[in-house]
């Protein structure tokens, strides 16, 4: 049986260039039941495991706030997301784990038969995400290649057009220089330009490279991520980059949109030799605990004193 569902011609060529949603089977392999998640969660490096809340404080800069999760178990952890107000991202989960990584080549190599492209696709990852109902993704951007293999439960997204409005240039190259996280500039006045999307149980959406996205959670869900950098996205990247470098340290106004072909060319091997020699800085953001993880507290969460995460 394909994983993906009725993949059409049409679906090859509007691949990378506009929104798309299909059905898959990623469901029926078992892997994403409540046991098989739980059991995951127990053998998985703590340090590959994030568990967060998402603005509980207003007083807090930090969009999700990490929570102390050492000594609770998988079926532990999973309720807590169904009954509080948590998000888990179990990282690299479908390219680390034996158990996962034979779906995941699956799934690569048939999304490289539909679609013709990404063939020499890199540093391929696929995380799992379990989020409580309440749970939100704010308005970001990805560098990479991302396809969101929607699995069980209700998810609203919300994708913008890449353009300048939505995507200013200079927000992106901090993207790509390791400035910032991937968090945008957001205004209210966007909406009335995005399209939204339901997800029901076992969807697939994809979306052109660097199209802005925001994500509402309708009831406990578990997705499958998959990021990889593409032709497309390694050029446009190398590209940003050098634009990057030459905005801050030249004062220059360079402008993805308005470069002709050659421009986008010699800058996107600059930024690939750039890159290579380390010429900017990448900014390692500190990740700090606010929470620890407590079933007797509301929301399954305990406020704790804020430290540097150390596991």
């Amino acid at each position: 049986m394909n994983i993906i569902e009725n993949w059409t011609t049409q679906d090859r060529q509007d691949y990378g260039h506009k929104i798309q949603t299909k059905t898959h089977h990623l469901q029926e392999s078992g892997l994403f039941t409540d046991a098989a998640l739980a059991a995951l969660l127990d053998r998985h490096p703590d340090d590959k495991i994030d568990v967060c809340t998402m603005q509980l404080d207003p007083n807090l800069s930090d969009k999700h706030c990490t929570v102390d999760f050492r000594g609770f178990s998988g079926t532990d952890l999973i309720k807590a997301v169904k009954e509080g107000h948590i998000w888990i991202n179990i990282r690299e989960a479908m390219s680390y784990d034996q158990a996962y990584k034979p779906l995941m080549a699956k799934t690569f190599k048939e999304l490289e038969r539909c679609t013709g492209r990404d063939k020499l696709r890199r540093n391929c990852r696929g995380g799992i995400l379990i989020s409580s109902p309440s749970a939100r993704v704010p308005y970001h951007c990805d560098p990479t290649m991302t396809l969101l293999w929607h699995i069980r439960g209700r998810k609203r997204v919300f994708v913008y057009p890449a353009g300048e409005e939505f995507l200013p240039d200079e927000a992106y190259e901090a993207i790509v220089l390791g400035e910032q996280d991937q968090d945008l500039p957001y205004r209210e006045s966007f909406e009335s330009s995005a399209q939204s999307i339901d997800l029901p149980d076992n969807t697939l959406v994809a979306w052109p490279h660097t199209s802005p996205h925001r994500v509402e959670n309708q009831s406990f869900c578990v997705s499958m991520v998959m990021e990889f950098s593409s032709k497309t996205s390694a050029f446009r990247n190398s590209v940003m980059y050098t634009n990057g470098l030459l905005r801050r340290r030249f004062g220059f106004s360079p402008s993805w949109s308005k470069a002709g072909p050659l421009e986008k060319f010699l800058k996107s091997v600059a930024g690939h030799v750039l890159r290579r020699l380390g010429a900017h800085k990448t900014h390692i953001r500190k990740d700090y605990v606010h929470y620890k993880l407590d079933e007797t507290a509301p929301n399954h969460l305990q406020p704790v004193r804020k430290f540097q995460r150390n596991f």
